[in-house]
């Protein structure tokens, strides 16, 4: 039933004009074969971390440094109008409209190619994508918001073995299957319409537990979505506080609620007090997600040799959630300053004067482009008062104090 309302929501999305461009897309790279070094079986790749998201140096027709998102929930390689990318004088193709989960309208693109793709010496030729202009595209606010060139999809990563360990900074990809390590917990995933999924089980409290396929997305930042049609569907009461927060995706945001879950289980893992998106609009939500910030507590690995993913423990760690505790959604900038997204209007920058669009300059004291992504989720996570400064017409600054809250950050059974 699962697959069915995927790949219906999935066409459904593709209606219109564009459908029989998108399923052309989609299919065009079924020719790839990676051409790999002379007895090279495994190599890293330049490897960068933006806040949970992974990223990797990729060469596109022999030119290196474009930095590109690993994301397991895309079907396609995107790349977008970066100065790098514009540099490449890629030709125009046919057009397309690339679509998400909520309902704002979709994405603007067209089709083009690269000759060539180049992952640290792994290489594609004539590699068909989609380019997104990010002037139009409904994800940024902002176009300087597009700190990296593109995204690779399921087109080029299932050739792969895919090895994850933000710890030490490190992503690599392997021509064979990976070697099962004694203390991981393996766990068989299908895949369907270019997207992979695991069996699990969700305990929403109160003896609320449900088995359900949950969607493997390292392009997501977050911990847990599920859709708000299966908690309608399936009657299910909400344990502790939610609070109003927002996502995006190529057909813009979707405001949702945040809960704190009681337990997911994934294989032998039980993880405890999990932070989730209850996320609706469309047939495409009706299954869940787990994204990078679950899967980089682990050396996870996403092998489509096997279809299997391993999620091997750090020494001497557990599972964790971390809480947006200040409430502004932050995003990077290439000047290096933040962006305002998203006000939450339960917590406390709320009663400051903040707003969408705005640029944070500095906190306590410290130029935002001297503090990372992951430094803000940190801070944003740690109890205490914090001195913001944002810029307008000229520069104001606040001082504000972040609690945990109440039965959703803490006290959650």
């Amino acid at each position: 039933m699962l697959r069915i309302l995927i790949l219906l929501g999935t066409v459904l999305s593709l209606m219109g004009c564009s459908l029989a461009n998108q399923i052309r897309l989609r299919n065009s790279n079924d020719h790839l074969e990676p051409q790999w070094p002379a007895a090279t079986k495994q190599v890293n790749l330049g490897t960068h971390y933006l806040g949970e998201k992974p990223y990797v140096d990729v060469t596109l027709n022999g030119v290196p440094g474009f930095k590109f998102l690993i994301d397991t929930g895309a079907s396609i390689t995107i790349v977008m109008d970066t100065p790098k990318v514009l540099a490449l004088n890629l030709e125009r193709g046919y057009d397309l409209a690339l679509g998400g989960w909520v309902g704002e309208g979709k994405s603007p693109a067209f089709q083009t190619s690269a000759k060539t793709l180049s992952l640290s010496g792994v290489g594609f030729e004539v590699v068909n994508l989609a380019f997104i202009p990010s002037t139009t595209t409904k994800y940024f606010l902002d176009p300087t918001e597009a700190v990296y060139d593109g995204v690779l999809g399921h087109d080029v990563l299932h050739h792969f073995s895919w090895i994850f360990d933000k710890q030490e900074n490190r992503i690599a990809i392997s021509r064979e299957a990976y070697v099962e390590p004694k203390n991981a917990t393996v766990i068989e995933f299908d895949t369907f319409f270019s997207k992979i999924d695991i069996a699990g089980k969700i305990d929403f409290g109160n003896g609320q537990v449900i088995d359900h396929e949950i969607i493997i997305d390292t392009g997501s930042r977050h911990y847990l979505k599920v859709a708000s049609e299966l908690i309608e569907g399936e009657d299910i009461e909400l344990p502790g506080k939610t609070i109003t927060a927002v996502d995006f995706g190529l057909s813009g945001r979707a405001v949702h609620q945040r809960v704190t879950l009681p337990e997911l289980e994934l294989g032998n893992l039980k993880l405890k007090k999990i932070k989730t998106n209850i996320i609706g609009d469309g047939l495409e939500d009706d299954f869940s997600v787990i994204g990078s910030a679950l899967l980089n507590q682990y050396v996870s690995v996403i092998d489509y040799h096997s279809d299997k993913m391993y999620l091997i423990p750090y020494p001497n760690a557990s599972f964790k959630t971390k809480y947006n505790l200040l409430g502004l959604e932050l995003r990077k900038l290439t000047s290096g300053d933040f962006i305002v997204r998203y006000v939450f209007p339960e917590l406390v920058s709320t009663n400051y004067d903040f707003k969408e669009g705005d640029l944070i300059t500095s906190i306590n004291g410290k130029l935002s482009s001297k503090i990372s992504l992951s430094d803000w989720l940190n801070i944003s996570a740690k109890q205490g008062e914090y001195k913001l400064c944002r810029m307008r017409q000229q520069e104001q600054c606040f001082l504000v104090e972040s609690k945990p809250v109440e039965g959703y950050s803490s006290s959650v059974e």
